[in-house]
């Protein structure tokens, strides 16, 4: 039995991109993160997902981790866009939004029943990746923040990699959209995403458990560590490709896992 006691933990958060699956945009499972996902559903674990990624919905990201192997409840999967949303409607419920991203974030926004408008006046601007976006958005998001309106980076990678019109590539991230709007306007946004420690609190008392019986499993010291420390979780980091490792910034936070392996394989032996 592993120093952790892992065996005594019920509550299992994932990561999805270079974790569960290669991203979104290439739903391939890796094996060794299905076998223990499979493990942790036959010793009566519960198994979901807390993901960084923002241009996409719950729902979405849903989709994409089911059609790759994995059985989970839409219930149990939460997207930085929900994360987002729910800080929002935390702070004030109803509150007008105006939302930039790819049709992901305001499904979720308009689920947790905020307010989404494209006319003022605006409580939050709320950013996340668009790789269609406009300049007249981004104008007018600028004009908001100049207004008063509260600044909020859905997540937070600069670049990601991705298939957009059936061109891939890699692409700017919210982060990047974001600070032409904080160069404008003097105004620092608040980054509702991983490795914030509330998001993960928040989620794992929304799933009914505790800090002390929840594991945080990713593949990104900067985010998936670096958030779960901070936010009082055991932490498993496994190793996958470091050019698909989407950098973060994780501040003066500890980035150090408490489990470091190769292969989600090897977790399944400290049972």
């Amino acid at each position: 039995m592993s120093e952790y006691s892992l065996d005594k933990k019920s509550l299992w958060l994932f990561d999805v991109d270079n974790t569960m699956i290669r991203d979104v945009d290439h739903p391939n499972p890796f094996s060794d993160a299905l076998n223990l996902w499979n493990h942790l559903l036959d010793l009566g674990k519960t198994p979901a997902i807390l993901t960084n990624v923002g241009r996409l919905s719950s729902r979405q990201i849903h989709s994409a981790v089911t059609k790759a192997g994995y059985k989970v409840d839409l219930d149990k999967t939460f997207s930085a866009g929900a994360a987002a949303a729910a800080y929002i409607s935390n702070r004030q419920p109803e509150a007008r939004c105006f939302v930039i991203g790819e049709g992901g974030a305001q499904e979720d926004f308009i689920a947790r029943g905020l307010d989404v408008t494209n006319n003022p006046p605006i409580d939050f601007v709320a950013v996340g990746a668009d790789r269609g976006m406009t300049f007249a958005e981004l104008n007018f998001a600028t004009k908001m923040v100049k207004e008063g309106a509260v600044l909020i980076c859905i997540s937070g990678s600069r670049d990601y990699p991705g298939i957009y019109l059936g061109t891939e590539d890699v692409y700017i991230g919210e982060r990047s959209i974001v600070a032409a709007i904080e160069d404008a306007t003097g105004v620092e946004a608040v980054i509702v995403g991983k490795p914030l420690p509330e998001i993960f609190q928040a989620t794992i008392e929304l799933l009914g458990f505790t800090i002390e019986e929840s594991v945080m499993v990713g593949d990104n010291p900067a985010s998936d560590i670096a958030g779960g420390r901070a936010a009082g979780m055991t932490t498993i980091l496994v190793d996958r490709r470091e050019e698909d490792i989407v950098p973060f910034d994780a501040g003066d936070l500890d980035k150090t896992p408490h489990i470091h392996v190769k292969s989600l394989d090897e977790v399944l032996e400290m049972f």
